[in-house]
């Protein structure tokens, strides 16, 4: 799945269950991982603080 925004969309307008049973517990999952990666903040430093 190369646009992750599609179970999001789903997660917020339904729940995460509903996305799981539609998509698969494994499509989920790699969805939210890749939503932690590669997203920099620029706002906020190292500690946490917004500069």
């Amino acid at each position: 799945m190369k646009d992750h925004s599609v179970v999001f969309d789903h997660i917020d307008q339904y729940v995460e269950t509903s996305a799981r049973r539609l998509f698969s517990h494994q499509v989920v999952d790699q969805s939210q991982h890749h939503s932690r990666l590669g997203h920099l903040n620029l706002a906020y430093t190292t500690w946490g603080e917004q500069v």
